[in-house]
């Protein structure tokens, strides 16, 4: 190449010959800002901004906390549009300073014109470390947006009209995380979602606040409701009534303090349930346990824990955490139609629940244990083997042992004795079991005086183990440290 076409190359703006759809559609993935800073790359770009399907505004962008900047931008950007639909709209609120009413007001006008313009999704955070005495009431105009099919809420200052026939009628997916919700305003919210089927609650109710919602959804197919209670209102459950005739998902955090009532007869397909009897107290930032808050509740929450998974026998799929006392052995429904479960053993405590599990799902398939500590005081793992962590066999081998579980999952598994105990039983009395995996850890802790058994004590015993089915696979994951090669190549059936 001469040098004179060298020049005529260096002076090619590549910039400016990408096409428009294409430019636009990569703006689209940045903050709205930085998008409109391109206009320096080339003069080509100075008005496509305008026309960006994808508006991301948040406060965390700009240098200062000062309001009126962050405020100025949004409403230049969106006076400067053109004709352009906004498909999708974020809008995070968090830093800014000396947020004023009529600073509301503009965050209402702001939501209300992206409305006007076919809006298709809405991400929106509004949060303030103080909450302040203003509150901001969602658009109606947001309701009866016939094209939105997706929305997010995040905030600790917003109330909600009160839901009603018309409202949301292209509204697929709804996610609503609420610090210190206005609670008679959302209990009102739920109500009318004709074509809703995700929808996702976390809520922070605050002081004595008691929720009573009612999700009327006729083509829901997810439900996650996660509930977050401070100390002050434990003895005064939630009601949280359940229309979803078409409910597949279901997943609930906090199930003992709330009355769960599902109205339809049939039961979701999939279960994921953790029982916490955790409270915050008033500085919004520990947790304080029924041990030494309510324990004369725990009869209550037993109650309610029993009734929501009596909701939910006929399950195909369940994820169980429950932390010690809130759910005992006795509460298990008949599980008919279980084929798949996963649960989490607090401190070992609940060996019993395992054992009626597992007498109680006869067409059981896959099992999932994971063990993990109840007490942020045991940092170490340090949980000793004592009565209350006992395993006691089943009576009766459980049928699905003999019949139909084929693989076992065991997580955090730490070589205790009754940890030992339970997956020698499960290895032994598994006459269908394919496939037995533990994950361990390379490190193994004492508490008082009395260690752990190690990676290698663990692959011994296994190797030796008695098993149902000469056809099952051990396998150890480990992390790092001792090298079990040597032991895999004596024994059959067994790999790391």
């Amino acid at each position: 190449m001469d040098s004179e076409s060298k020049r005529q190359v260096q002076g090619v703006d590549r910039n400016s010959a990408l096409p428009d759809a294409l430019v636009c559609h990569i703006l689209s993935f940045i903050p709205t800002v930085y998008a409109v800073w391109t206009t320096l790359l080339s003069r080509r770009w100075n008005n496509l901004w305008r026309s960006l399907p994808n508006l991301d505004f948040n406060d965390e962008d700009f240098p200062t906390k000062r309001t009126d900047h962050f405020m100025k931008f949004v409403d230049f950007v969106l006076a400067s549009r053109g004709s352009t639909d906004i498909r999708k709209l974020s809008l995070h609120i968090r830093h800014c300073e000396n947020f004023s009413t009529g600073d509301f007001y503009r965050v209402h006008r702001w939501i209300c014109a992206a409305t006007r313009e076919n809006l298709v999704e809405l991400d929106f955070c509004l949060l303030f470390e103080s909450r302040q005495n203003d509150e901001l009431e969602l658009p109606l105009s947001l309701f009866k947006c016939k094209t939105l099919e997706v929305l997010s809420v995040q905030s600790n200052c917003i109330t909600y009209p009160a839901a009603t026939k018309g409202c949301f009628p292209s509204l697929k997916v709804l996610d609503v995380s609420d610090f210190r919700p206005d609670v008679d305003s959302m209990q009102k919210f739920f109500s009318h979602f004709p074509v809703l089927q995700e929808l996702t609650i976390d809520a922070h109710p605050y002081f004595y606040n008691v929720f009573n919602i009612k999700v009327s959804a006729p083509e829901l197919k997810t439900l996650r409701i996660s509930l977050d209670y401070f100390s002050h209102n434990y003895m005064r459950p939630n009601n949280i009534f359940i229309n979803a005739p078409k409910l597949e998902n279901l997943g609930v955090t906090n199930g003992v303090l709330t009355n769960y009532i599902l109205e339809s007869k049939r039961c979701p397909e999939r279960t994921t349930i953790e029982y916490d009897d955790r409270c915050r107290n008033d500085d919004d930032d520990w947790f304080r346990d029924k041990d030494d808050v309510f324990e004369d509740e725990a009869p209550r929450f037993t109650n309610r824990a029993a009734a929501l998974l009596a909701k939910v026998q006929n399950v195909k799929y369940l994820s169980l955490d429950s932390r010690p006392k809130c759910l005992e052995a006795w509460c298990v429904p008949a599980l008919e139609n279980l084929g798949e479960l996963d649960l989490v053993l607090r401190d070992c405590y609940n060996w019993e629940l395992l054992t009626e599990l597992l007498k109680r799902s006869p067409k059981l398939e896959y099992l999932g244990l994971e063990h993990k500590n109840t007490s942020y005081e045991l940092i170490y793992d340090e949980v000793e083997d004592t009565p209350e962590h006992e395993w006691n066999p089943p009576e009766f081998v459980p049928m699905c042992l003999s019949s139909s579980l084929k693989t076992i999952c065991v997580y955090r598994f730490k070589g205790r004795r009754y940890e030992m105990e339970v997956a020698k039983y499960l290895l032994n009395y598994g006459e269908v079991l394919n496939t037995m995996t533990i994950s361990t850890k390379s490190r193994f802790n004492t508490q008082d005086g009395c260690p752990y058994k190690t990676e290698e004590e663990i692959c011994k015993e296994f190797r030796v183990c008695q098993k149902g089915s000469k056809n099952c696979q051990v396998n150890i994951i480990y992390d790092a440290g001792f090298d079990f090669s040597e032991f895999l190549s004596k024994g059959s059936g067994f790999s790391s």
